[in-house]
């Protein structure tokens, strides 16, 4: 299974800077906890960072900060941790393990974003392969008893 398979394709991003206010102010009107902060190179979006409701949380409204003073590239992680599309799924998830995050931005091979995989879109997309699975064995059980008649 690769990434690209998993990864939700529309995903709301943002400038560096954009002032923490209207960040929360976009997230709150896509009902997104995160935006990706990307830059333009020949008119396509690399990202550069990303920032969560947690970033916002921690980095903004516990210590007092003024939300229209502080940009996203103030407060973004800069630490990219990306998925490329046509990788192995696993791959992904062992670099976000290994990193401790939920959610990594999805590029093509250029590096362009094309998406964003979460740990939610994981585990859904497996839930769903086990449970294709599980049919199996109910397929086979109902094969052998309409042909055992």
């Amino acid at each position: 299974m690769y990434a690209g398979t998993v990864g939700i394709q529309q995903v709301e991003t943002c400038g560096a800077n954009a002032t923490i206010l209207q960040v929360a102010e976009l997230m709150r009107s896509q009902h997104v906890g995160d935006l990706v902060i990307v830059e333009y190179h020949g008119g396509e979006p690399v990202p550069v960072g990303i920032i969560t409701d947690r970033d916002l949380v921690i980095e903004v409204m516990a210590m007092k900060v003024d939300p229209t003073t502080v940009t996203a590239g103030d407060v973004m992680s800069r630490k990219m941790v990306l998925a490329y599309e046509g990788e192995q799924l696993e791959v992904a998830m062992e670099r976000m393990r290994g990193s401790g995050v939920r959610r990594i931005p999805l590029v093509d091979s250029a590096g362009v974003l094309v998406g964003i995989v979460t740990l939610d879109d994981i585990i859904e997309k497996l839930a769903s392969t086990l449970a294709d699975i599980s049919h199996v064995g109910r397929m086979q059980n109902m094969d052998e008893r309409l042909t055992k008649r």
